[in-house]
């Protein structure tokens, strides 16, 4: 299957993966259907496996590389465990500089990726979003298309909602922030927002509903939300800067409401456990070390490969965001999860789409950094 697939290519492929795989893998349709009456897939991964790992991509409709990214990780996961071998990220050779750019091959072993699937309980959904990712390979005037394809409200014509600001968790941000937060955050109740428009309520999208009874209904306990572009392996939180003192400086007390502001050193930082922050920063730095070890000895490709281990609020303020709404749902603080923003609109790699002679570079460092991360899954 070439690179960028179709919404119909991914639903196929993940048919004939779970075909190919019956005892290893099940093909199950998520509970809500889009606005265009499309279902979505999720593949389930395992082999007696206990510990539940999510992992979403195609959330953002213009955002190619990641489904793709992800059904090639099945297929490998699948066939490496099925044939009792290592699982093979291929070289890559990066002939646009000049000199050539090599990445070297990278692997992980036969034993590692049998403890993967004899210990991880692992979901998968390539595409959340079908109708946005159609919409937006349509036609090159809508290539850039973000949103869902929700309907227009009445008296507008404006279409769809950003799936990544309406999970519900500080989803009104003008009552979670003050009036100069409010104006910082990278969302917007306007319908005709054509990047962040939050939608007419929480949690009012079937997809971002799709992906919360994921979460519930297998009590996840790692979640990643692949995205691009930007080079960050970004844990939470998004809302406002991390600390680890106070614990009444949080989402759920509506004594700060009005008065948080979305910035490191402000008067008000949601509170992550002192644990929970040492293990995400942990975690990052196993998928970042993954991805700069895995580019081989190349100076110029372990530079290309560098990912920032950051809370989510280094990229931007964000409320409502798939990854904040999953480290919520267990409220002992026990789920790790991440955003990760795999490629760069740097060194010819094309941001949004890059062309498919860069797209196995992105793949491989998308599929270094999970396959880490299902690593530390599996001590617990």
């Amino acid at each position: 299957m070439a690179y960028p697939s179709t919404v119909r290519e991914i639903e196929d492929t993940l048919g004939a993966l779970a075909a190919a795989h019956p005892d290893l893998c099940t093909r199950a349709l998520l509970p809500d259907a889009t606005h265009e009456g499309r279902r979505v897939s999720s593949v389930r991964i395992t082999s007696g496996g206990t510990v539940p790992v999510l992992i979403t991509g195609g959330v953002h409709a213009r955002e190619w590389v990641p489904p793709d990214a992800l059904l090639t990780l099945v297929q490998r996961l699948l066939d490496a465990y099925a044939g009792e071998t290592g699982l093979e990220v291929p070289a890559f050779l990066d002939s646009a500089p000049s000199p050539d750019i090599p990445y070297a091959a990278a692997s992980v072993t036969a034993s590692d990726v049998k403890r993967i699937v004899e210990r991880v309980d692992l979901h998968i959904v390539a595409c959340v979003n079908p109708d946005g990712r159609a919409f937006s390979q349509s036609s090159p005037a809508n290539a850039l298309w973000r949103k869902n394809r929700r309907p227009p409200p009445p008296g507008s014509r404006c279409f769809g909602v950003d799936c990544n600001r309406n999970n519900d968790i500080a989803w009104d941000y003008e009552r979670y922030y003050s009036p100069s937060g409010a104006a910082g955050n990278s969302a917007s109740k306007n319908p005709c927002d054509a990047q962040v428009y939050i939608g007419p309520s929480a949690a009012s999208e079937p997809e971002v509903r799709n992906i919360a009874w994921l979460l519930r209904e297998h009590d996840v306990r790692y979640y990643v939300d692949v995205h691009s572009f930007s080079r960050k392996l970004l844990y939470p939180w998004g809302m406002d800067g991390n600390q680890t003192r106070d614990e009444s400086q949080n989402y759920r007390n509506p004594n700060w409401d009005g008065r948080r502001d979305g910035t490191t050193g402000g008067p008000y930082g949601e509170y992550i456990a002192a644990g929970d922050l040492d293990r995400h920063v942990r975690v990052g730095t196993s998928m970042h070390d993954s991805i700069v070890d895995g580019a081989g000895s190349d100076r110029r490709a372990r530079a290309r490969s560098e990912y920032a281990v950051q809370p989510s609020l280094a990229l931007y303020p964000t409320t409502g965001t798939c990854s904040d709404f999953a480290y919520s749902v267990r409220e002992d603080g026990s789920m790790t999860s991440f955003t990760l923003e795999c490629g760069s609109d740097a060194d010819g790699e094309g941001g949004f789409q890059p062309v498919p002679a860069i797209y196995p570079k992105i793949e491989r460092e998308v599929h270094l950094a999970l396959l880490a991360l299902l690593l530390e899954a599996t001590v617990g």
